[in-house]
């Protein structure tokens, strides 16, 4: 009977073990979310193992330095209590005048059914745009997200509504005149467009601004929004043939006036005492522009908080110097469990340390690409990173495996795409069909380039973009 329960216990614990070399591959091939799930998995069956828990971001897990992860970017509400006094020493008058009037909070709160950004918009449809748009944007409010964007491409939200495209984008554009201002955009530029005819709608007497910040503002987003968007303010200010001060002072213009997340403006009562709870795509590479340069970092949470527990270190260390006093079972568990604390932060130091090696190589030929965009990346092959790095390819397509980085301009892009030749081609495209050309005109221009592709594959990446065809974009 013993000597069952022995087998069975070895056979628990085998299937526990991870040999090192796969343990490494595995850790490697890992997205952020997934180590952050295995790690914690590995913590709760391993004793030896200890997590500093600290100041952690409920998104990601990396280490707070405030109320705003810089790794993900979440904003989390402070938990600090320590100036709130015990409730009992408190009457209910002192109570009411802690909080100010406009924030107590409704004792209808828990009974009445809460509105949300959508109902808003909906509540201003009826009297804001014309009848026989009315339900037409009452069905499209549905597809804002908490960002206040309607991001699904018109077509698709034609076909779910019955409706053609240009007639989806005619309900769209009355849309956009509704509260908050910059509502519905389809994406960023849009959106600030929207917000700056806004601005010239409400301008008056006691709320007037510089019309010259005004002007320079809007021509830099309209004419030079590759460049807007990597602050490029001397190639702005030569391309626009004004002085870099003004258009510094059109940058905080912008930045004083506009809001790249309209819907931030209307939040719901009870949401100013909770963070938002739908992540942010979370990046494992995230490169900073210092100066001229550009710095690597690696989205770890678990860099400097996951070691070996003290009390299984000094039991191990007894073992070693022959004084314990465990019996052999103890010393085997003590032993294993030792042995699989190490192997796992060793595999996290061999992921970061591969990580940070790609990513700087990446950075390092993709200069370009950082400064101007996804038409300048140039693709690599894995097999020539590898070559490059002196590893297998095998390991870079472990570390390259779902992961992604943050640029410079806060984007975050799959690392597939320093991989993927027909990325440049795809950002020209994109760029071409929104000159309204066909698919033939967009293929001659492509030769200009030096770029030979058929009209058919030119469909079939601007299909692949989510961008209709001409007819449909002749009405934008």
């Amino acid at each position: 009977m013993a000597i069952q329960s022995a087998a069975v216990q070895r056979q628990h614990q085998v299937q526990g073990m991870i040999p090192e070399h796969i343990l490494g591959k595995a850790v490697l091939k890992m997205t952020i979310q997934e180590l952050k799930q295995f790690v914690e998995a590995q913590v709760a069956e391993n004793p030896a193992l200890s997590l500093d828990e600290g100041n952690l971001c409920p998104i990601c897990g990396a280490e707070l330095g405030g109320d705003c992860c810089e790794s993900c970017g979440t904003q989390v509400a402070s938990d600090d209590t320590s100036d709130i006094e015990p409730t009992h020493e408190l009457s209910n008058d002192q109570w009411t005048n802690c909080i100010p009037a406009d924030e107590m909070p409704d004792p209808m709160w828990p009974v009445a059914a809460p509105s949300s950004l959508v109902d808003y918009v909906k509540e201003q449809i009826p009297a804001n745009l014309p009848q026989d748009m009315v339900q037409a944007a009452q069905l499209l409010a549905d597809f804002l997200d908490e960002d206040g964007y309607i991001r699904e491409p018109l077509v698709d939200i034609g076909r779910e509504l019955g409706m053609s495209a240009p007639q989806v984008e005619a309900v769209l554009l009355q849309m956009q005149t509704l509260d908050p201002p910059g509502i519905a955009a389809r994406d960023l530029r849009e959106c600030l467009l929207i917000q700056l005819r806004r601005l010239d709608e409400m301008s008056d007497a006691e709320n007037s601004f510089d019309s010259a910040d005004r002007f320079v503002a809007e021509k830099m987003i309209r004419e030079h929004w590759h460049s807007f968007c990597r602050v490029k303010l001397d190639r702005i200010a030569e391309q626009m043939g004004v002085p870099r001060d003004a258009v510094e002072s059109a940058l905080r213009f912008i930045r004083r006036n506009l809001n790249p997340r309209p819907a931030n403006v209307y939040r719901d009562p009870w949401e100013k005492y909770t963070p938002r709870k739908t992540p942010r795509t979370i990046p494992e590479i995230i490169v900073d522009r210092v100066s001229d340069n550009f710095v690597v970092r690696i989205a770890n949470p678990f860099s400097t908080r996951l070691g070996v527990d003290e009390m299984y270190a000094s039991l191990y260390t007894e073992i070693g110097h022959r004084k314990s006093r465990l019996d052999v079972g103890d010393i085997s568990h003590v032993r294993e469990c030792v042995r699989r604390a190490r192997a796992l932060i060793q595999a996290l130091e061999f992921r970061n340390a591969t990580l940070y090696k790609l990513a700087n190589e990446l950075i390092r030929c993709q200069k370009s690409f950082l400064e101007e965009g996804l038409v300048e990346v140039k693709p690599i092959t894995q097999k020539e990173l590898a070559r490059r790095l002196r590893v297998h390819e095998s390991t870079i397509c472990r570390a390259a495996a779902g992961k992604r980085m943050q640029l410079p301009s806060g984007e975050v892009v799959p690392l597939e795409i320093f991989f993927d030749a027909s990325v440049p081609v795809k950002e020209l495209v994109r760029r071409f069909a929104a000159e309204r050309l066909t698919d033939s005109q967009i293929a001659e221009r492509l030769r200009q380039y030096g770029i030979n592709i058929a009209r058919r594959t030119v469909a079939k990446y601007r299909s692949e973009l989510h961008l209709p065809s001409v007819e449909y974009r002749m009405v934008a």
